[in-house]
């Protein structure tokens, strides 16, 4: 095909995504065909719809901090990422969500899957941006917020800053019934899948059946809290990244 002007508008030009490495990413096409990939291994042709690039982790060198994020050198690109807590290492690897505006762009990291898993959740509630379910995660552990949506502590929530009574009661409402079963089950193990212990490990991820295997070896519901449950339950599956700090 010739190079000139009707060259040109009869070809379409292949845009390849960068190989995996310390950025990991997909595009997200824009309307009715919407379509993720991740890490693509054959080259995708680009059209004339709009496309985003959207960031899901990122790992490198703290080289700046601030109140409430890092900058992360990324192979000579610093990514301003929002944290709910200071890393207390100088590297990091972060899991992200991006958020992508008409008039801006934001990456909020997480260190662990959990911790990003139930800050996608908590979004979810009307009222509850990007910025207040940071701060919930700054003030408290994913065990101890998934606990206190179990049991309805709205005071708990509330302690967060920027997050009020009704905030905190809206996500009670919408959120309980998503991580908790309506009305008493009763596993093989004798356990009752009431158990606000229970309905905690199901907002980090786990299933009914999993959740009940890692509370066998915890104490009962009535010699200890919630919170301190679901710690323990976390700590022997070797997940203490997210019990706390």
């Amino acid at each position: 095909m010739g190079a000139g002007p009707a060259g040109a508008r009869g070809s379409r030009s292949l845009h390849t995504y960068p190989r995996p490495g310390a950025v990991r990413a997909v595009f997200l096409r824009r309307g009715p065909s919407t379509v993720a990939r991740e890490n693509p291994t054959r080259p995708v042709t680009r059209t004339h719809s709009r496309k985003c690039l959207v960031i899901a982790y990122v790992s490198g060198e703290v080289v700046a901090r601030g109140a409430d994020h890092v900058v992360v050198d990324v192979r000579g690109v610093g990514y301003k990422v929002f944290v709910p807590r200071q890393p207390s290492a100088d590297t990091v690897a972060l899991h992200t969500h991006h958020v992508v505006r008409d008039d801006a762009q934001q990456l909020f990291g997480f260190e662990t899957r959990d911790e990003l898993a139930l800050f996608e959740l908590l979004i979810t509630v009307s009222g509850v941006g990007p910025k207040a379910g940071l701060s919930l995660l700054s003030v408290s552990s994913p065990s101890a917020i998934a606990a206190a949506i179990a049991s309805g502590d709205a005071a708990a929530l509330a302690r967060a800053p920027g997050v009020g009574k009704k905030t905190a009661e809206r996500l009670i409402v919408d959120l309980k019934g998503k991580i908790a079963r309506t009305g008493p089950e009763r596993e093989p193990t004798g356990l009752m899948t009431e158990d606000e212990a229970v309905a905690a490990l199901q907002a980090l991820g786990y299933t009914t059946a999993e959740a009940v295997s890692a509370l066998r070896g915890v104490p009962p519901a009535g010699a200890a809290t919630t919170e301190e449950r679901v710690t323990s339950a976390l700590r022997a599956a070797g997940r203490v990244g997210v019990a706390g700090r």
